[in-house]
């Protein structure tokens, strides 16, 4: 009996410490309000503003609306601009972060009966390191976006001007589906230089 507490009690400590090892890492997320300045999200919101449902595609699987905009459009030096990616460097602690061009930025809309299903981010870069945003420009909808904390789900009801970060290929989470309202977001992807 005494062989197989001990034997227990290692396999209890070897559990809790790659626990302890990964669990940041597979759970890891931002959620920071006022992400930009009031005049920076004004101009972006007012580009979005103009776009209508016909000039999105429509993603049969989610109901979500999509488009993507130009390497060469105005939104990218707003989204991109410096003050965020130092702010995006301080919030994430990774000092090499950098706007990854090889995805374009997305304007989606979460209309009623949309969702995402339990996802992680897929990968777009080899190197393993990549943060996906979530700017929300405005949100009515009863929809909220869980993060998989492997103890606990954490529910976030995105705010307009918010910036939802999670560490791509890792942390699992979803956007429920709505019933009612809108919801209008731009993504953005981050990598290391």
């Amino acid at each position: 009996m005494h062989k197989y507490s001990l034997f227990i009690f290692g396999l209890v400590i070897i559990i809790l410490c790659l626990l302890f090892k990964y669990y940041t890492k597979i759970t890891w997320y931002m959620y920071e309000k006022n992400a930009y300045s009031h005049s920076v999200f004004k101009d972006m919101k007012k580009i979005c503003e103009k776009i209508t449902a016909n000039d999105m595609i429509r993603c049969e699987e989610t109901g979500r609306l999509i488009l993507s905009f130009p390497e060469n459009h105005p939104i990218y030096s707003l989204v991109y601009n410096s003050d965020f990616i130092k702010k995006i460097r301080l919030l994430t602690g990774v000092k090499n972060l950098v706007p990854c061009l090889e995805v374009p930025v997305e304007y989606r809309k979460y209309l009623p009966g949309s969702e995402m299903e339990w996802h992680r981010d897929t990968p777009v870069t080899e190197n393993g390191c990549q943060y996906e945003g979530v700017i929300t420009l405005s949100n009515t909808s009863d929809s909220r976006t869980e993060i998989d904390k492997f103890f606990y789900i954490e529910k976030i009801h995105s705010e307009e001007n918010t910036l939802l970060c999670v560490r791509g290929e890792e942390v699992v989470h979803r956007v429920t589906k709505s019933t009612k309202g809108e919801r209008s977001i731009i993504k953005i992807i981050f990598t290391c230089e």
